[in-house]
C-alpha cells in the first residue's frame, strides 16, 4: 500500500496492478486454522495422490487470498480501505505447495452511480497456467 491516495475517479477502465507470493506450507496450515477448513486434500499427500494430484492440494482460498493483496496493493493507500461488494470465483486448476502465484487485478468496468469498480481478477502459476479467475464488484472508501 503507498502513500499515494487515489480515488474512484482516478481508475479507468484498463487499470491494473498484481501480488506475487508462493503457497507455502506455513500458509496452508495458518489457513486451515483460521478457517477450520481441516479438508485432508489440503494437508496430506497421500490423499491428494489417491485422487488424482500430484499431492496436497492448497485451499482455493489461500489464492483467494492473493486477490486480496493485490487489491490493497492496487488500490489502497494509508488513507482508503478496499470494499469488496461482490465476487464470483472460479477455481480452475489444483496449486500445489511452492507455487508461486501472481495474482493480477484490472478494472474492466465502472458503476457511476455506485462509484463502484468493476474488476476481472485471476491467479497464474508460476508455469504460467490460470488456476483462480474472479469477476469482482469493489468501493473505495476513506475512513477519515
Amino acid at each position: 500500500m503507498g502513500p499515494l491516495k487515489l480515488t474512484y475517479d482516478d481508475f479507468k477502465v484498463g487499470y491494473k496492478g498484481s501480488f506475487t507470493k508462493s503457497v507455502t506450507e506455513r500458509d496452508n496450515d495458518m489457513f486451515g486454522e483460521l478457517s477450520g477448513d481441516m479438508n485432508p486434500i489440503h494437508f496430506d499427500d497421500a490423499v491428494g495422490r489417491k485422487l488424482g494430484f500430484k499431492g496436497r492440494v492448497s485451499n482455493g482460498f489461500v489464492q483467494e487470498s492473493r486477490i486480496a493483496a493485490a487489491l490493497i496493493e492496487t488500490f489502497g493507500s494509508d488513507d482508503t480501505i478496499v470494499v469488496a461488494l461482490e465476487k464470483n470465483t472460479r477455481f480452475l486448476k489444483p496449486v500445489y505447495m511452492d507455487d508461486e502465484i501472481t495474482a493480477t487485478v484490472e478494472v474492466v468496468g465502472r458503476v457511476p452511480a455506485l462509484r463502484a469498480l468493476k474488476i476481472k481478477a485471476g491467479c497464474v502459476n508460476g508455469d504460467g497456467e490460470q488456476v483462480v479467475a474472479t469477476n469482482m464488484t469493489i468501493i473505495i472508501v476513506s475512513p477519515k
